[in-house]
């Protein structure tokens, strides 16, 4: 089950402490299961990957 569809808002904490918001473009699976999300930042053309366990969804 992809708990992380593309369209989701997430955020995460930068290592400077602050919060960054991101959309999820996309998401896959490694073959250990950990489950990876491609972010595009808001306000900015910036395109991360970071593990799901990383993110919480904005509500």
């Amino acid at each position: 089950m992809n708990n992380f569809p593309a369209g989701t808002r997430v955020f995460f904490w930068t290592s400077e402490g602050e919060v960054q918001y991101a959309v999820v473009k996309s998401s896959s699976r490694l073959q250990d299961g950990t489950q990876i999300l491609v972010l595009q930042l808001e306000g900015s053309n910036k395109t991360i990957t970071l593990p799901a366990l990383g993110v919480t969804i904005v509500t």
